[in-house]
């Protein structure tokens, strides 16, 4: 009976832990963004997951606790989808413009994740800012690389680290955009793209085509 209590439990009941808390990371997530950090209570995420708040308070220490988690998430959506769009780009004036349609997509895919990353950044605790301002450093060291780049080509004439924080201020106010701004994020992108370096959008649109 010794050797049955230290066993580790299955691992089929170790996967449905992590399923369950990342369907309650999921349900926050949504909740978060559609009603706010602070006017969604444990209660109602419950009743979204289809579940008692003691089972989420099993998974999770508080309210505080889970917003970490879910902005932990958006952060890493957010590098994912920017990795992914960089597959196969050589060129800095087309990672530039893949970094810009990677940000937009991971804003305005289903996922509301790094939505609520953008929105609820304040509520987080002066600890979980700076755990998670360590994790999003790759991310920004990514775009100052691009953009260095593109200055050293001639293509940015500005400060770059100013470029990049104007560009991520303007791609994070899309969440305030119209459905119907938002139908076509490849053309989109293109557009921002081209105001970032102050050029005309098919200008744009036929340099990082050919690169």
């Amino acid at each position: 009976m010794t050797e049955l209590a230290k066993a580790p439990p299955p691992e089929s009941m170790r996967r449905g832990r992590k399923s369950r808390r990342q369907d309650i990371v999921n349900y926050a997530a949504l909740s978060f963004y559609e009603r706010g950090f602070d006017r969604t209570s444990v209660r109602d995420i419950a009743a979204n997951a289809g579940m008692t708040s003691g089972s989420i308070f099993y998974h999770f220490a508080s309210k505080d606790e889970l917003l970490t988690w879910v902005i932990t998430e958006g952060l890493k959506l957010g590098h994912e989808t920017a990795e992914r769009e960089l597959i196969g780009k050589t060129t800095a004036i087309a990672q530039y413009r893949a970094l810009i349609l990677g940000h937009l997509k991971a804003l305005h895919d289903q996922r509301h994740t790094h939505k609520v990353s953008v929105r609820e950044w304040d509520k987080l605790t002066e600890e979980a800012r700076a755990e998670l301002k360590q994790t999003n450093i790759r991310y920004r060291e990514r775009w100052l690389a691009v953009l260095a780049e593109l200055q050293s080509d001639g293509l940015l004439r500005s400060d770059v680290e100013i470029a990049r924080r104007m560009l991520i201020a303007a791609l994070n106010w899309t969440l305030h955009y119209r459905a119907a701004d938002l139908t076509d994020l490849c053309a989109l992108a293109d557009r921002m793209g081209a105001v970032g370096l102050n050029m005309d959008a098919d200008a744009f649109r036929a340099l990082h085509q050919a690169a």
